[in-house]
């Protein structure tokens, strides 16, 4: 997997990990979150193992893109929300 943050034309972060970096089996996971949780579609997701630094921080007009090989990208767009 691999995530880029790209700011102003240019890459603000980047970064990749594997799923053989996952310590708990697969198993566990599915059995832990789908104690509250349904995955009608069979897709669960368990959140990133890149993480950037804490001095940095996502601003708005950055896009964040995360790709899996074998699966596809997605990108989105970083805007400020509202209160």
């Amino acid at each position: 997997m691999d995530l880029q943050i790209e700011r102003d034309g240019a890459t603000a972060f980047s970064g990749s990990t594997s799923t053989r970096k996952i310590v708990r089996p697969f198993a566990e996971l599915i059995a832990f979150l789908g104690r509250d949780n349904l995955f009608p579609e069979g897709v669960l997701l368990t959140g990133t193992g890149i993480i950037p630094p804490d001095e940095f921080s996502l601003q708005a007009g950055d896009e964040v893109s995360i790709s899996i090989a074998g699966i596809g990208e997605l990108r989105n767009p970083v805007v400020l929300g509202g209160a």
